[in-house]
């Protein structure tokens, strides 16, 4: 651990949650709880249902770099079932989960979380008082 670490914790943020969640600034501890509801429904949705490619190389060409990424997107499910290095047990796990879980419902719930958090915020935020 380095003073300096948090740089590269925070540098992912902008990819996740201010494009999930927005760039309202949420600043009161009653939303807290709301962004939690949000995440438990959030990070299932991104593992199983929305696939990126990943930086096969990046290299220098004339001043400008050039990168190249994997044909296929895939999802982190399916990057995990791929694995040798995971269990089978771990798999069968995921794989029952998997089969629980509908991306449309997921959506409108997370949209739907999304409304109480800024409900949330709105009511309870210095702004709101």
């Amino acid at each position: 651990s380095h003073s300096n670490d948090n740089m590269h914790v925070e540098e992912r943020n902008g990819h996740i949650m201010r494009r999930w969640i927005g760039y309202m600034r949420l600043d009161c501890i009653e939303a807290v709880d709301a962004l939690n509801d949000i995440y438990d429904v959030l990070c299932p949705y991104l593992n199983h249902f929305v696939a990126s490619r990943r930086l096969i190389d990046k290299v220098e060409v004339n001043g400008k770099w050039k990168k190249r990424y994997e044909k296929v997107a895939k999802t982190p499910y399916q990057r995990v079932l791929a694995s040798e290095h995971i269990s089978l047990e771990v798999k069968e796990k995921l794989r029952a989960e998997h089969a629980k879980l509908n991306p449309l419902v997921m959506k409108k719930e997370i949209d739907r979380l999304k409304r109480v958090l800024y409900d949330v915020q709105k009511k309870h935020g210095p702004t709101g008082k």
